[in-house]
């Protein structure tokens, strides 16, 4: 779906706010535009963007990291919060992260680190790598709750390793590592609102859904958020 298609469908389920891609979707942002243009969208759909995909540093440290930053700072005039920062490896996270905090000192947007499925972020234990090799309170995490569970790690354990640097959660409910409908997988989402309750965050949750039966989609999303509204709050 195009982006106009996107944010159309979304506003008419219900939705306010917005994770946006820079890459591989259809939907996706380009960096190099202006910002206004972007900001009109949202304004068109009612539409805030609430966090953004940065692109993955890689090999080519200084290029990459060059592009991760300029992206970060467009992520903060689009009026996101969250960036999720990303690398092409263990080692070029550990070393390309000092070097971003750095450079994005006076950006007003929170860094994340996400773990996903079959990327260099994958378990905790690469979770716990990656953040002992950072060293550096200013990184903060993403609780990719979908991608955890899909490795076989719950939540409820990815959260106390993260503790308090959660920044960010990404939602899906699942049977192994297939999305399903909300409320009818493995996942006890009412369980994860409460205990993140208890902990006093208070930032977004990404809803996502990637079912097998594409082409149901957005009636499955309208599904998820009364879910959520009803269950979860």
């Amino acid at each position: 779906m195009s982006l106009d298609e996107v944010l159309a469908a979304y506003s008419r389920i219900g939705f306010t706010r917005f994770e946006v891609f820079t890459s591989w979707a259809k939907s996706a942002f380009d960096i190099d535009r202006d910002p206004a243009d972007y900001i009109e969208y949202g304004r068109r759909y009612g539409m805030a963007f609430a966090s953004m995909h940065l692109p993955p540093v890689g090999d080519d440290l200084a290029d990459s990291l060059d592009a991760a930053v300029r992206a970060a700072r467009f992520a903060e005039a689009i009026g996101a919060s969250v960036v999720l920062f990303k690398a092409t490896s263990r080692p070029n996270y550990i070393r390309a992260a000092g070097r971003f905090l750095d450079a994005t000192e006076g950006v007003r947007v929170i860094p994340v680190l996400q773990n996903h499925a079959g990327s260099p972020i994958s378990s905790l234990d690469d979770f716990r790598e990656v953040i002992e090799g950072i060293g550096d309170g200013r990184m903060k995490s993403l609780l990719e709750v979908g991608h955890f569970h899909a490795v076989g790690v719950g939540w409820r354990e990815a959260a106390d390793l993260l503790g308090d640097s959660v920044a960010l959660v990404h939602i899906k409910d699942q049977i192994a590592a297939q999305s399903v409908p909300f409320g009818t997988g493995e996942i006890d989402l009412p369980a994860l609102f409460a205990q993140m309750r208890s902990i006093g965050y208070t930032g977004d949750y990404v809803v996502e859904m990637e079912v097998q039966d594409r082409q149901n989609t957005l009636r499955y999303l309208s599904d998820a958020r009364r879910y959520i509204l009803e269950r979860c709050l």
